[in-house]
Formats: C-alpha cells, sequence, structure tokens
C-alpha cells in the first residue's frame, strides 16, 4: 500500500542517519579500543619479562600504577563502544514501536473508510517488524563482529607487508658455496616505515597529537658507510670496534636479513639479491650472540636445520663441539625436554648447542655474532674451542666482543662509525698503533688473561 508506505518513511529516514553516525563513531572507538589492548598487551609481557629487574630497583609501584593506567584508557574505548551501542540499538526498537504505530494508526482509518483490507493491514505491520527485526537481532553479535572485523582487518594488513629482500622470480641457485664475499661501496641505514596519521581525536580520552597529513618516513643515520671488504673462502675475519660501529649490521647484510641502501654485497661473484634465499641460507651457520633455544627436546634444538638428520648425525655434530658431555650429564640426554628458551641450562650450555645446531647443517659460511660476550672466562675457553672446531676450512666472520677472540683470527677488520678504518692480522694493527693497538692496550691494562704486552 503506498499509502502505509509513505508514512513508514517517517522512520525510515532518522534510522539511516542514526545508523550513519553510530556507524563512523563505533568504528573510531573499536579501532581506538584494539590499539589500546594491544598496548595493554604489550606492557603486560615486557612487565613480566623484567620483573626482576623491576623487583631490583624497587619499581613495582610505577610498574602497577602504568599497567592500570593503559587498563583504564582500554576500559574508557570499551565502555565508549558499549554506549553507543547501548544507545543506536534500543534507538532502532523505539523506531520500530513508532513505526508500528503509524502503520497501525493511518492502517486502522484506511480500514475504517474501507481503503484496506484487515488481512492488508496486520501483513503490512508484519512486513514493518521483519524489516526492523534483523537489526535488532545483530545487537546479540554485534560487538564479537566489530572485534572480529578489526582483527582480520589487522591481519590483512601484516599479510600485505611486502619482505625487505624480495626474491627475484628467476633466482639462482648457487650450489655448493666456496665462501668468498665482496662488499662493494656498501651503505645501509635501517629502514623506519612511514605511519599513517590519524585524526586527533578517534575516541574518549584520546591525547595523541598529529602534526600535518602523513608522517614521511625519516631516514636515521647510516649504520654503514661507503664499506668495501673482501673476503676469501675459508679466511677467518673478526670484526672488531666500539658498540654502534656497525659490526652487527655487517654480518645482518652477509646473510642477506638485509639488503644494502647503497652498493653491492656478493658471494662468489654473485649479488645475494641474484640468488635464491632458500640455498643460499641453507649454507649459513648462524650463532647470535646469546643462543636461542626452542621449547621441545635438545634433539629437536640441535636438529633444527636439519629435521631429517639422524641421531647418529646430531651426536657426530655435539660431539664435534665438545657438547656431548653436556647433554650426557641432563636427564633424558639427547630427549631432555627444554623450557622456553631453554633458560633451565646456562648460557654457555646454550652457546653449545646453538653451535652444535650450526655444525649439523653443514654451512659453507659461519657467522658469529659476539657469541662469548655474555661467558665467563672458564665458559668462554670451552665455546671458543668449539668455535674453532667448528670453523675448520670453512669461510667465518666473528663479531669479536674480547679481543683475545680476534688475535687468533686469519684477519682482523676494525669498525668505527659504519666505516672501515683498519684491516690486518693482529701482529700489524698492533704495530701500526692505530685504533685496534689503542683497544689492545686497553685490554691489556685492564689485566686480562692472555693479554701480551704490546710492542
Amino acid at each position: 500500500d503506498l499509502d502505509l508506505g509513505a508514512v513508514t518513511l517517517v522512520v525510515v529516514v532518522p534510522l539511516a542517519l542514526a545508523t550513519a553516525v553510530f556507524r563512523r563513531r563505533s568504528l573510531a572507538c573499536y579501532n581506538l579500543a584494539r590499539d589500546r589492548i594491544a598496548l595493554v598487551n604489550a606492557d603486560f609481557q615486557e612487565s613480566v619479562s623484567g620483573v626482576r629487574e623491576s623487583q631490583a630497583f624497587v619499581h613495582e609501584t610505577r610498574t602497577m600504577a602504568h599497567f592500570h593506567d593503559l587498563g583504564g584508557q582500554y576500559l574508557a574505548a570499551r565502555v565508549a563502544a558499549q554506549r553507543l551501542v547501548a544507545v543506536y540499538f534500543p534507538f532502532v526498537q523505539l523506531l520500530s514501536g513508532i513505526a508500528d504505530a503509524i502503520v497501525l494508526g493511518v492502517g486502522a482509518s484506511l480500514v475504517v473508510h474501507g481503503e484496506l483490507t484487515t488481512g492488508a493491514l496486520i501483513a503490512f505491520i508484519l512486513y514493518v517488524d521483519m524489516f526492523f527485526s534483523p537489526i535488532q537481532q545483530l545487537s546479540q553479535v554485534f560487538d564479537a563482529w566489530q572485534q572480529t572485523r578489526i582483527s582480520v582487518g589487522r591481519i590483512a594488513e601484516l599479510m600485505a607487508l611486502e619482505t625487505g629482500t624480495p626474491e627475484r622470480p628467476d633466482a639462482l641457485h648457487p650450489g655448493r658455496l666456496r665462501g668468498a664475499f665482496r662488499l662493494e661501496a656498501v651503505s645501509f641505514a635501517y629502514p623506519e616505515p612511514a605511519r599513517a596519521a590519524r585524526p586527533a581525536r578517534v575516541g574518549p580520552a584520546d591525547v595523541r597529537l598529529v602534526v600535518g597529513g602523513l608522517d614521511t618516513a625519516r631516514r636515521p643515520p647510516e649504520a654503514l658507510r661507503h664499506v668495501d671488504l673482501d673476503i676469501a673462502p675459508g679466511e677467518t675475519v673478526a670484526l672488531v670496534g666500539q658498540t654502534g660501529a656497525g659490526k652487527s649490521t655487517l654480518v645482518k647484510l652477509l646473510a642477506r636479513f638485509y639488503d644494502p641502501v647503497e652498493g653491492r654485497v656478493l658471494v662468489d661473484g654473485h649479488d645475494l639479491r641474484d640468488l635464491d634465499l632458500r640455498s643460499f641460507r641453507s649454507q649459513l651457520g648462524f650463532v647470535p650472540q646469546e643462543g636461542f633455544l626452542f621449547a621441545g627436546t635438545v634433539r629437536d634444538n640441535i636438529a633444527y636445520g636439519r629435521p631429517d638428520a639422524t641421531d647418529a648425525d646430531v651426536e657426530a655434530a655435539a660431539r664435534a663441539v665438545g657438547a656431548h658431555d653436556v647433554v650426557a650429564a641432563l636427564p633424558g640426554g639427547y630427549l631432555h625436554v627444554l623450557s622456553e628458551r631453554g633458560r633451565t641450562l646456562s648460557a654457555g650450555q646454550r652457546q653449545l648447542l646453538a653451535l652444535a645446531r650450526a655444525e649439523l647443517v653443514d654451512p659453507a659460511v659461519l657467522l658469529l655474532d659476539e657469541a662469548t660476550s655474555n661467558l665467563d672466562l672458564a665458559t668462554e675457553a670451552r665455546v671458543t674451542a668449539a668455535m674453532q672446531r667448528v670453523a675448520q676450512g670453512r669461510t667465518t666472520i666473528v663479531i669479536a666482543h674480547r679481543l683475545q677472540t680476534a688475535m687468533v683470527a686469519d684477519r682482523i677488520v676494525v669498525l668505527e662509525a659504519g666505516r672501515i678504518v683498519e684491516a690486518g692480522t693482529h701482529a700489524e694493527l698492533v704495530q701500526r698503533g692505530g685504533s685496534y693497538a689503542a683497544m689492545w692496550s686497553a685490554f691489556a691494562l685492564a689485566g686480562n688473561p692472555g693479554a701480551p704486552p704490546t710492542a
């Protein structure tokens, strides 16, 4: 009926306006709530990980206050979202009742004047209820739907991110590497992605400030500057320098965790960007400053790079680095189940297992990132001996935090502020009287064992 349809539009217009406003504001509130719960979770994880530091510096009260503040901000965002829900859906129900009343009143008048049958009026009222019913039912699942929608959107954003080391479609499979590296005029700065600006106020108690329309990516200071370096196959090169000199960055470029901003990194004459990443990295043995162990058995951790390795292969790798006695002393031996990150083991034991993991994959290139810097002298000597055994016959790049580790290398490369300032053997660099000689003198004067007097 056209007359009943026309009077029903009286409630459709405010319904459309209310829906548009509710959609815009609820989206902002739910996005803000998701941002704030992420901050709450991150702060909680950080507080649990740093609980010892918090206790040692009597920081518990401020830590709890900060967590409560973040929780309060999240609560404010959630309450704001629920307040909108509590207003919008009852308003829809009110409009439904008003529509029924209008249709009933106008329809009754039409029935009295014989312009409409009673059955048609009842049917029209049912149609109106059917129109509003899905909106009212949505109120029961709206909160879960909004949170799911935002979560799926975040996952989609993450999946859409492009890798910083893209692989070419026609990537080369290099075969067995000889391990000859060359860095040609390599410069590198860690990327800082641009962040899209958001409105200054996107929800309750939002104090974020926005300057301009879009935050442009700021290029930070270069970690490496015009570095030229040749590493021969089978050579052991030690990288030394102060903190922030670029040692770890150089190793990351050799492993192609990043691509240089300028210049090229080559292995056996091939640009790393031209190689198949899986084939290349399968021939790398990487031991970080703190050996990372996964939850699981000792055997699984050693065989991490070669899951198909036999028990005999795993044991042979452990014996090669001197880790077999350590493993044998554990309850269950190679089947001993480690806790998260291997926290039940000492730092030296974790490093020995990390070296065994690197040995098992039979790498052509070995990258050691300050693998002994956190160890005591006795454990360091044991791990250093294991490192030397693993390095035999392989191109090895060692970041040397302690100079007695560097002095046994075939060549020492000294970095300062992202540049190579010296290179040579231990004896040559000490004789030159440059940066390395100054570091060695300070090291010897500190009374370190194994440090002979400088010339």
